[in-house]
């Protein structure tokens, strides 16, 4: 379980976090929302280790901090926001997920090349093996980057934005693979800014506002307790156990 006590984040004097408590129970979806400017990149960055913060990330128990940079990335893969497109083939982004498993050589065993090639799969990305990531579109490039983090094989996925620059279809077809991983025992947590894709396939919501959590917990509770609509001044227009399962807000 990756639980986070107390976190809190002051950079040039500016608060960005403060008092930011949340648990992220094992095999489940969270999106993670919020207004622009409430803190969802920079609790991203805190679990990357990327910038300084008070209080304490952990994971089983153990704290982010004192975990050695390989340890973590066996344990926690995490895709941020803005995407470089450095001129590698498909497969060699992909291959680069397997860096905190390999020894010394740097040789890749069966084991390397077969999670490789089921990550192109899942992707959908397999006819894209051979093609350079400047020649791909933003959509097909941000796939490229999912199959690097399911090659890593970690318990726990981070992703910022996963679905940014992907069409509609794309997007669902996305998030459907992002829940079915729950299944295959990964815990995600994802930071969206469609309100209604987070409550129709995510399981669990955590909101931010104002630089602190004001919500952590099941969709259901969620749902009942109008947080969205409060936080975000919207409003339900279906309901969530309507036939095709879809949650919709409006402005």
């Amino acid at each position: 379980m990756l639980k986070c006590d107390g976190l809190g984040v002051t950079l040039g004097g500016q608060i960005l976090l403060e008092n930011v408590s949340f648990e992220l129970p094992p095999r489940t979806f969270t999106a993670l929302i919020g207004k622009n400017g409430s803190g969802k990149s920079t609790l991203a960055a805190c679990i990357r280790q990327q910038i300084p913060y008070t209080g304490n990330l952990s994971l089983e128990g153990a704290s982010l901090r004192e975990l050695a940079p390989r340890q973590r990335a066996c344990r926690i893969a995490s895709l941020p926001q803005t995407l470089p497109a450095p001129d590698l083939t498909v497969r060699e982004l992909a291959g680069l997920g397997r860096s905190p498993y390999l020894g010394l050589n740097r040789r890749f065993s069966a084991q390397d090349r077969a999670a490789v090639d089921n990550a192109l799969r899942r992707t959908e990305m397999v006819s894209f093996a051979s093609r350079r990531l400047p020649t791909l579109s933003g959509g097909e490039r941000q796939r490229a980057y999912l199959a690097m983090m399911l090659a890593q094989d970690a318990d726990v996925l981070v992703l910022d934005e996963p679905t940014a620059y992907m069409d509609i279809h794309a997007e669902a077809e996305c998030l459907r693979m992002m829940r079915a991983l729950t299944s295959e025992g990964k815990t995600l947590m994802v930071i969206l800014h469609n309100l209604s894709l987070a409550a129709t396939y995510a399981d669990r919501l955590l909101v931010l506002d104002r630089h602190t959590c004001v919500f952590a917990g099941t969709r259901e509770e969620c749902m009942r307790r109008g947080v969205i609509e409060s936080v975000f001044n919207v409003r339900r227009v279906s309901a969530p156990d309507d036939r095709d399962g879809n949650i919709l807000f409006l402005a």
